[in-house]
């Protein structure tokens, strides 16, 4: 875009404390300076740029191109992605800027190759905050979490993934087993999700079931990487009869967690899984009940059962 098709605004409204670059022709702000940084520096991608307030943003009148002009509703974001058509749209990826105490929805789409980006704070937690239980079912790849806290709207699973949602991938979230009397059953269930990640998040609280249930169907690419899991009252990551995986994207791997659970802390039905450098600790007993992975394809896991701490493997 030309620079003269650029200005710029000191304190202008919905922008109070901060420098504002905007496009003239539009009004919608390319990206702001405030005391913290930049913000919604423009996209590298060619995609585009979306703004979700969930406390102060009009579904009905905003165009969802700035804090000022924001949607109220994280599904009219979704919607409005979903709906970009043309080549220069294929391979970019677009940005959801979602800010909200806590919005009560169950996501019935991702949008397709899109970043959501909780910012803000919700009570004492620096992250957006949203209330259901989603599955997804419409074909759209590619989405990414991050810094998005959910929470249990039922006795339900708070993710269940399939096909549909391949490269879906949750970073620095946290996921809420229980609360307000509701008890989540699993986080994320998934049903032959390929590049699936799950990195640096955290799952708090008791899960009524597997806190991470990885089902039957291709689950190539599979990452679960440095997540703390605490209070789990079932087990933690259950790898299931069925799963598989292939040569392009390979095995799953799981490095670097630490997870306290009552049953087992990691459960790899295939023995197909990478396990490495992963801290765990079970109240059940000493072998499968507590650990039941690969001694072939693990690695400087520490196991900390109700009879005895270990090394696994070991010297074998």
């Amino acid at each position: 875009m030309p620079v003269t098709k650029i200005g710029s605004r000191w304190d202008h409204s919905g922008y109070e404390g901060s420098l504002d670059f905007y496009r003239k022709d539009t009004g919608a702000s390319v990206f702001t300076i405030t005391e913290g940084g930049v913000v919604g520096s423009a996209n590298p991608s060619g995609g585009g740029d979306y703004y979700v307030d969930n406390n102060a943003g009009v579904d009905a009148t905003g165009d969802g191109l700035s804090w000022a002009t924001a949607w109220k509703t994280l599904a009219t974001a979704i919607t409005a992605v979903n709906a970009r058509t043309g080549s220069s749209n294929y391979a970019a990826r677009c940005r959801i800027f979602y800010k909200a105490d806590s919005e009560t929805v169950n996501l019935a789409a991702l949008p397709q190759k899109t970043d959501i980006i909780g910012v803000g704070s919700c009570d004492a937690y620096p992250m957006a905050s949203i209330k259901g239980n989603h599955a997804p079912l419409t074909e759209k790849y590619g989405c990414r979490f991050f810094n998005v806290r959910f929470r249990p709207a039922t006795a339900a699973i708070l993710w269940t993934l399939i096909a549909n949602n391949n490269g879906v991938k949750f970073i620095g979230c946290q996921f809420v087993g229980s609360e307000s009397a509701v008890t989540a059953t699993s986080a994320i269930s998934t049903t032959a999700t390929e590049l699936l990640d799950v990195i640096d998040c955290d799952f708090d609280g008791a899960f009524s079931a597997d806190v991470i249930a990885i089902g039957a169907g291709n689950a190539s690419g599979l990452k679960i990487i440095g997540n703390t899991i605490r209070g789990a009252a079932n087990d933690g990551i259950v790898i299931d009869t069925g799963a598989t995986y292939s040569n392009i994207n390979g095995p799953a791997l799981i490095r670097g967690n630490t997870i306290q659970a009552a049953g087992c802390t990691i459960k790899d039905v295939p023995d197909t899984a990478i396990c490495t450098d992963n801290d765990l600790i079970s109240a059940a007993a000493t072998g499968t009940a507590s650990l039941d992975i690969n001694i072939r394809l693990a690695a400087r896991n520490w196991i900390t059962d109700a009879t005895k701490g270990a090394l696994y493997p070991g010297e074998h």
